[in-house]
């Protein structure tokens, strides 16, 4: 009975220690997560904005082009 006590006295730092770490990775993994989505989504959205605007500016481009040949097909 002695010998069970002492491997459990020497075993409760350990689990003790083992719980601790697994709390403070959860709690780094809950802060970086959501830090992780919002920049991926900012990243995707400003990507998108670039997009539309290039596809804005091609189009305000072939409205200021004169096609007095009829060569773009836009007169259609």
């Amino acid at each position: 009975m002695d010998e069970l006590s002492n491997l459990l006295k020497e075993a409760k730092p350990l689990y003790k220690q083992r719980k601790r770490r697994k709390t403070i990775a959860k709690m780094i993994l809950c802060m970086t997560m959501p830090a992780i989505i919002i920049s991926s989504a900012s990243q995707i959205y400003l990507q998108g904005n670039d997009i539309y605007l290039s596809l804005e500016n091609n189009s305000l481009q072939y409205e200021l082009m004169e096609d007095d040949f009829g060569l773009l097909g836009l007169d259609n």
